[in-house]
């Protein structure tokens, strides 16, 4: 005789035994086995349901949710070439006015007092800036479709939103830019 190569031990393996069940001890294993599959994935179903918050949803952009409008133009001091701009603003979600400033470059602009404003949701808020004329040469006679960058931030992002307050807020600058820095005295 030849060599015999054994791989183990002497005892039967799993599908030796699986063979030696009778038909009917192997359709109940069978079933055993399927109803704690379910049941596993029914527990972890229902704790990933348990993790998560209840009702949570994605809180949008704050340039989706937010509006601000212009309201007026007021307290303006010809000898310090400041003035003061009052804004509106409206939002669906909990957000922070943080900045507000201006195209021009002649034209500082901080929010007033200086920090951020909270907005909170369908509750109107006030946002006020105020602005200061660093050189009458700079800017235009007529300030046509001015610009204003704001800083929005909330849960989700923060985001700089350019728009343009409207032909009011247009012509309102300009009679203030007329104003503080004078018909002919272009400095």
């Amino acid at each position: 005789m030849g060599d015999v190569l054994s791989g183990g031990s002497d005892k039967p393996r799993l599908s030796e035994r699986w063979g030696g069940f009778s038909r009917g001890v192997r359709r109940l294993i069978v079933g055993l086995v399927c109803c704690a599959l379910l049941a596993g994935a029914a527990v972890w179903i229902l704790r990933a349901d348990r993790s998560a918050p209840a009702a949570r949803h994605k809180v949008p952009y704050p340039v989706h949710s937010t509006r601000i409008t212009f309201v007026r133009v007021f307290d303006i001091d010809t000898q310090k070439r400041s003035f003061r701009i009052e804004l509106r603003a409206v939002t669906k979600h909990l957000v922070l006015v943080r900045r507000v400033t201006q195209q021009y470059e002649a034209l500082t602009m901080e929010l007033s007092p200086p920090q951020a404003v909270t907005v909170r949701p369908g509750q109107a808020r006030r946002v006020r800036v105020t602005a200061r004329v660093t050189s009458c040469r700079d800017l235009p006679v007529q300030a046509r479709l001015p610009f204003l960058d704001v800083t929005l931030r909330n849960a989700r992002a923060s985001q700089d939103l350019s728009f343009i307050p409207g032909d009011r807020y247009a012509r309102a600058l300009t009679r203030v830019f007329r104003t503080v820095c004078g018909p002919v005295s272009r400095s």
